[in-house]
């Protein structure tokens, strides 16, 4: 036989038909044409005639997800897909009645143009300082946490966190689309965001260029824009149609299916240009939300199933490789249910001179393929589908474990390696062979529905096999770092996890949870996305049942946190909220409740930096009370894993362990895991400016400046650090100082509402109420509804003997912040000051009803009685807010006016000082 059979179904007419026509009239046709159905039903054929149908009149650029090296993010495949294309043809090559007005205007292209600066740009920023002669590292950090991690894994949907409305800090303003994928990105993201724009604001390659600081922060959306714009002026120059060809669609990464519906099909012009984009899959993309609203809204799509041939089609099919006898027929027909890989496959059997044996018309396919092999052959067939991929020293190791002969097992004139490369169905495809789809689905399948216990048995051998490949490639003793950086390590280890899945159970997943951990702590996320992608876009085959089901279980139960965690594991719960921009999608209950199944396994998992991580994390969402008990096993963790030969990634162990005590007011403890920081690595200003944190929160302002000093000695130009620097400096009575601290963390980020709000209270305790009142205006016209700013703007407008004005904004306040017994106690000495002395005692009351733990309410019921010159009661009640917060109420005493009939009291004098 010559040439290969093909039996056109109206299916693949109708498709073809309006393919073509598309082309000849855009404007009027869908973008983007998909073929669906099941694996083997002929969805490559189909596509292998589009293209012969319109070789004269289209350039083709295709890639197929899973098969395609170097496509697994939007600006990656843009490249491949470009690539892909011919060149534009020069002007000597053309017949002169040919040429057009066109042909002699030379425009640059504009995807060549923008990816190169893109990639030029990258590269500037990650080996050219900012200044002086070196690089730091967090610089190097700050462009791979954007450019690396940003496009491994992004969310695929459209999504806006923000701080939740009763947090004391101010809510998150809008970050504009991350990476082009996120319309917000999440708190997570917000400091690598600022260090991104900070360091684009400040590096010689981008200081000075607006447009290319825009790009660089937002590539994806304008990286599609040149892509279109370069499909487009290549059909103009060519005058040749373009065809985008996607295949083996199921297997493609999440965003970039956000990416081709959002960006490519939703906000460019090619629907009016005969470029025309084909997508080839097992399933409908319409199953999905976001493309349904996008098909409703814009009718850009065209999808058509394919089915497997009828009887009739069969029969048609069989008649042209030479089998005609109809009970021969009816018996493929039984065994094949008409599907096209199968019939083909009796066609490569019948060429090769070996008849398949049909007297058994309801046996399995399976049986059909294996036809013609030995025992020994099948077996080796079995074994190699087990494999993602295979080479000579896979297949070698697995013949040996098997008791299998390499050389002579399969064929006497053949190694098994060499017969498996010789069978139909294996390929080669990224330097590695592999069987194709359909055929490691059936043979695999055969092999576990034969014998259980040797699937699993295989699996554990490979997992064995590509553990000890990662572990040869860096010691399992090694720092994680070392493990972590190194791609070979990542590329075994990811194959590891793979295979450890189907056989480990428990031990597979928290081996797979360790590296979730470890992987998002040092962001290096392919060892997991890799092994959890391939997974399921197996378990989009019909009949998948060979995971374990406990392991199944688990990897469904973590499918949203996996996709969303790895965002969410380093924050809050408490502390961010999801808001969606069109629609609706996973709540923030979902998403954690995805995240849980992991966290609950963390003090199970072996020593190591992923159970260092998970602690960590779990910090997050505990109970303060078992909070302290997580962080201090964390610590024990640091210890192992922390190495002299990594100083930056031990210091950090140290660093976030600190962070963590002090955020739960464990600030002596805090202070040892920062010393043990410093001890490491003592060139760190945020460790440094941590320190100065505790030390301040310990009451030893001293040594707390010292330490901002250290702070700002490495690194002057933070706002941050120089407002805790003002801070410390207010503590110790140092207000002009305090003011010229400020004033510099302005001239840096004068945008900042928390550097006003400060700065106002400085003027408010040197009684310059005019200037404090201007300052805590420009706070609330970067946030107008801050209740402490407003709360605060009450306080100084009372000064200031407004009264009315005064109570107008902490009744705002109140109506933000009801709860807040602070808020109370405010709007009490505002009234207070009014001379309402009983409205303002009713305050004071509804302030400790709500939580008579809290200081605010005694120390307004002081300012009340101080008003009225009670001594007693008025030094009785600053006594019991004393008791509570000491440092902050004898500060507040001071400086407060509303004292100042008893300051000279020695009882109030001793209460100060303590």
């Amino acid at each position: 036989m010559n040439s290969v059979p093909y039996i056109s179904r109206k299916q693949a007419q109708d498709f073809l038909a309006k393919f073509g026509n598309a082309l000849s009239y855009p404007d009027s046709s869908p973008l983007l044409f998909q073929i669906y159905g099941f694996g083997g039903v002929g969805k490559t054929t189909l596509t292998q005639k589009l293209k012969e149908k319109l070789n004269s009149e289209a350039d083709f650029a295709e890639v197929s997800f899973g098969l395609t090296a170097g496509i697994e993010t939007p600006i990656k495949l843009m490249e491949k897909l470009y690539e892909s294309l011919p060149q534009s043809t020069s002007l000597l090559r053309k017949d002169v009645l040919d040429i057009r007005p066109f042909d002699f205007v030379t425009k640059p292209d504009p995807f060549i143009l923008l990816y190169k600066q893109y990639q030029q740009t990258i590269y500037k920023l990650t080996t050219q300082p900012v200044e002086g002669k070196q690089v730091e590292p967090e610089q190097q950090n700050t462009v791979k946490d954007w450019f690396e991690l940003g496009t491994i894994t992004t969310l695929a949907v459209s999504t806006s966190f923000v701080a939740p409305a009763t947090a004391p800090s101010i809510a998150l303003k809008g970050i504009p689309k991350a990476m082009g994928m996120l319309s917000n990105a999440s708190q997570s993201l917000k400091p690598t965001k600022e260090k991104i724009q900070k360091l684009l604001q400040q590096h010689p390659a981008t200081k000075n260029d607006i447009e290319l600081q825009e790009l660089m922060l937002e590539p994806i959306p304008k990286l599609t824009q040149a892509f279109a714009q370069g499909l487009i002026q290549k059909t103009q120059r060519q005058r040749r149609s373009i065809v985008l060809l996607l295949d083996t669609y199921e297997k493609a990464p999440a965003d970039i299916d956000t990416w081709l519906w959002q960006y490519l099909l939703e906000d460019t012009p090619l629907k009016s240009y005969p470029v025309r984009i084909m997508v080839a899959g097992r399933r409908s993309l319409l199953e999905k939300e976001s493309w349904r609203k996008l098909q409703q809204d814009r009718n850009l799509i065209y999808e058509q199933r394919l089915d497997e041939f009828d009887k009739k089609q069969t029969q048609e099919y069989l008649k042209q490789i030479g089998i005609t006898k109809p009970g021969d027929i009816q018996k493929i027909y039984k065994a094949t249910k008409g599907l096209p890989y199968y019939l083909n496959w009796i066609r490569r059997e019948k060429e090769a001179g070996r008849e398949p044996d049909f007297s058994r018309g309801n046996q399995a396919i399976v049986e059909l393929l294996l036809q013609g092999l030995s025992k020994k052959q099948k077996e080796i067939v079995q074994l190699a589908a087990c494999c993602r991929w295979f080479d000579r020293p896979l297949i070698q190791y697995l013949m040996q474990r098997q008791g299998i002969d390499f050389e002579t097992g399969a064929n006497d004139s053949l190694n098994c390696f060499d017969w498996l490369n010789q069978c139909d169905f294996v390929e080669f495809v990224q330097g590695h062979y592999r069987l194709d789809d359909v055929a490691r689905d059936v043979f695999r399948l055969s092999l576990y529905q034969e014998d259980r216990n040797q699937f699993r048995e295989t699996h554990e051998l490979l997992a064995k096999y590509f553990e000890l490949l990662a572990n040869q490639e860096v010691s399992a003793d090694s720092p994680p770092p070392e493990k972590y950086e190194n791609a070979d390590w990542r590329k075994y280890t990811a194959e590891f996890l793979y295979h450890a899945l189907f056989v480990r159970r428990d031990e597979g997943q928290r081996q797979f949870i360790s590296h979730l951990f470890a992987s998002r702590y040092l962001k290096q996320l392919e060892v997991v996305i890799i092994p959890f992608a391939a997974i399921f876009a197996e378990a989009s085959v019909e009949s998948y049942q060979l995971l374990p089901d406990q392991t199944e279980k688990f990897l469904k139960k973590i499918k949203l946190g996996f996709i969303f965690g790895w965002l969410m594991l380093a924050e809050d719960p408490a502390k961010y909220e999801i808001k969606y921009e069109n629609g609706t999608g996973s709540s923030k209950e979902e998403i954690e409740s995805a995240i849980k199944p992991c966290l609950d396994q963390v003090e199970l998992l072996e020593d190591g930096l992923g159970k260092y991580a998970g602690l960590l994390y779990k910090t997050l969402r505990d109970r303060p009370s078992q909070r302290i008990d997580l962080l201090q096993k964390a610590k024990i963790q640091a210890d192992i894993i922390s190495s002299d030969s990594y100083p930056e990634f031990s210091s950090s162990l140290f660093f976030n362990i600190g962070k963590g005590l002090g955020n739960l007011d464990r600030h002596e403890e805090a202070l040892i895991s920062f010393d043990k920081a410093l001890s490491i690595k003592n060139n760190d200003p945020d460790i440094w400016n941590n320190q100065g944190v505790a030390l301040a929160n310990l009451q030893r302002y001293e040594e707390a400046l010292q330490s901002f000093d250290k702070a700002l000695a490495i690194k002057n130009d933070d706002p941050d650090i120089w407002l805790k620097h003002g801070g410390a400096l207010t503590l110790l009575d140092r207000y002009e100082e305090a003011l010229n601290s400020f004033d510099i963390a302005l001239s840096i980020k004068d945008d900042d509402p928390d550097l006003y709000y400060f700065y106002s209270v400085v003027l408010q305790d040197l009684h310059r109420y005019e200037e404090a009142l201007i300052s805590i205006d420009k706070a609330l016209n970067i946030v107008p509804n801050q209740p402490s700013f407003l709360s605060s703007k009450g306080l100084i407008l009372s000064l200031l003997g407004d009264y009315n004005e005064a109570l107008i904004n902490l009744n705002e306040a109140l109506n933000l912040e009801p709860g807040e017994p602070v808020r109370w106690a405010n709007k009490a000495i505002v009234l207070a000051r009014a001379k309402r002395y009983q409205e303002a005692m009713d305050n004071c009351e509804k302030s400790l009803e709500i939580n008579p733990e809290d200081e605010s309410g005694y120390y307004a019921k002081s300012c009340c009685y101080a008003l009225q010159e009670d001594i007693d009661l008025a030094l009785e009640n600053l006594q019991k807010a004393i008791n509570i917060k000491s440092s902050v109420c004898r500060h507040e005493a001071k400086y407060n006016p509303d004292f100042d009939s008893i300051r000279n009291d020695e009882r109030f004098q001793k209460l100060l000082q303590g």
